[in-house]
């Protein structure tokens, strides 16, 4: 009941079919070199993918990060100049409750 074994080793083949089994075998080992190729090709690509993914999303975050500061610095700035319009709004308005009051008390010294 034993079972022949199967050898993986190709027959030799026959005295005319020599030059095709010859041909076969070295297309076949040929397109094994060109599967790697293509696989290193492919592996080659993908990591070139990767890295320029990489630099678009680290330009991305910089851009991000860039207009987050000149916004903060503008705002700073509106900031700034409202605090400053504010202080002057102020001063005026107590230079002329000064005045009136002057005003008022040189009136009263007329009288």
């Amino acid at each position: 009941m034993s079972a022949t074994a199967k050898s993986t080793t190709p027959t030799a083949p026959a005295a005319d079919e020599s030059k095709d089994w010859t041909k076969a075998t070295t297309l076949e080992l040929q397109s094994g070199s060109e599967d790697e190729a293509a696989v290193l090709d492919a592996k080659t690509k993908e990591r070139r993918r990767r890295k320029q993914v990489k630099r678009e999303e680290k330009q991305r975050r910089e851009e991000a990060e860039r207009r987050a500061r000149e916004e903060a610095e503008a705002r700073a700035c509106e900031e700034a100049e409202r605090t400053k319009a504010e202080a002057e709004w102020k001063a005026r308005e107590e230079a002329e409750r000064q005045a009136r009051e002057q005003a008022e008390k040189d009136r009263a010294e007329v009288q």
